[in-house]
């Protein structure tokens, strides 16, 4: 038991190490600086670790398949190491550092998917509805903590002291190597996940013969329309606090990035909490709560309507976000589990990604900007949320039946 409780606390460690790839946003200014006219090269260092995860992702769904998961993490912060410490110790042209930072979009994708498949197996039973939402607890503190490091260390005025920060994963990765769960060679683990599974099938979760299940499906539908309009308070907030509304400076837009990500952490802590109390409605709840909270700084038009929407909005989001990796991690097992985490982690890559193209788009039919961006994603959630029902009630009662 012992074993397998420092099993699930290395795993979550490695959880936090996930977003590393975000040092990338606070160094970008200091990176046009020291690469000048090449801007147009240099903003590829902001979205290609993106795509990298969504890649990574994707891919996960084969390579977690074929190769030992174990290995796969141990990989994975290997490569983001040795890719951030190019960048901080060797003096390179800046397609390098463009390669290096995409490399350290790998762990978003990788480790963001084979995490949830092995809390699933190694947590004691009490504890698998509340493991998952500490997962993304950890990736979205992890994220906070590189941010603010990287600005602190990158105060030099060197955008490469910024990846001093990837030196944290160091002791990670030694953790891992040592302690990380070798679930799919660990006979005793692999029996437990064999059982649970043929349990579950019994139960009727894999009612389909072992075929993907219709409730996952749903669920990922769900998180891939709403990612697309949840990403809009992040690609304009500022913008809208800055230029648009002149509410604020860019500071008040960074300290409400940073509440935003306290809220979102915490959120992931409690999401078992919030299941429990709102049962089928749960998901339900969180995407409409998320969709009215975007509306608060249009309707305000004020600072604190700014803040309360951010904090709010980001509270709700990862409500959901952590949600359904619950729900899906609780009514899939074995391959099908590995699955649906990895396609899970790449619609996370993909709604930002979709989200710069179809959301202008839509606010633009109903004049455009960052604030109408803001409110119209919020709308949307709101309708989602409405349909969300119809895709939990079922999937509630499969995973909980009548326990909650």
């Amino acid at each position: 038991m012992k074993s397998r409780g420092l099993g699930v606390a290395v795993t979550l460690i490695s959880s936090f190490t996930a977003w590393i790839y975000c040092i990338a946003v606070v160094v970008l200014g200091l990176i046009y600086q020291a690469y000048p006219g090449q801007e147009h090269v240099a903003i590829l260092i902001s979205t290609l670790p993106t795509i990298m995860m969504m890649i990574a992702a994707f891919a996960s769904t084969v390579i977690l398949r074929v190769f030992n998961r174990k290995l796969v993490v141990i990989v994975s912060l290997a490569i983001a190491i040795v890719a951030g410490l190019l960048i901080l110790l060797v003096d390179m042209p800046l397609m390098g550092v463009v390669v290096c930072s995409t490399l350290l979009g790998i762990p978003g994708g990788t480790i963001a998917s084979a995490n949830p498949t092995v809390l699933a197996i190694v947590a004691p039973p009490a504890l698998k509805d509340k493991v998952l939402g500490w997962h993304n607890a950890l990736m979205m503190l992890g994220m906070s903590i590189f941010t603010l490091l990287g600005g602190v260390f990158a105060e030099t005025g060197r955008f490469q002291d910024g990846y001093k920060t990837v030196l944290l994963l160091v002791p990670v990765l030694i953790l891992a190597v040592l302690f990380y769960p070798n679930v799919d060679k660990n006979r005793n683990l692999a029996a437990a996940a064999e059982m649970e599974e043929a349990n579950q099938q019994t139960q009727g979760k894999e009612a389909s013969g072992g075929k993907f299940p219709k409730v996952a499906v749903g669920m990922l539908l769900l998180y891939l329309v709403g990612a697309v309009f949840w990403n809009a308070w992040f690609m304009n907030y500022s913008d809208y606090i800055v230029n648009e509304a002149q509410l604020g400076t860019t500071a008040m837009a960074g300290v409400i990035g940073s509440l935003c990500s306290i809220a979102g952490t915490i959120s992931g802590f409690v999401v078992a909490f919030w299941i429990k109390a709102t049962r089928k409605f749960s998901m339900s709840l969180a995407f409409i709560l998320c969709g009215v909270s975007m509306l608060l700084p249009q309707l305000t038009q004020s600072a604190i309507g700014c803040y309360a929407g951010g904090i709010l909005c980001q509270f709700f989001n990862l409500i959901v976000v952590s949600g359904l990796t619950t729900y899906l991690g609780l009514a899939t097992t074995g391959k099908n589990a590995t699955t649906a985490m990895s396609l899970l982690a790449g619609i996370e890559g993909s709604g930002v990604f979709l989200c710069g193209y179809i959301v202008p788009v839509v606010g633009n039919l109903f004049g455009g900007g960052a604030g109408m961006n803001i409110m119209i994603s919020g709308i949307v959630l709101v309708v989602i949320g409405v349909a969300a029902y119809f895709v939990i009630k079922p999937t509630h009662e499969l995973v909980y039946g009548g326990k909650k």
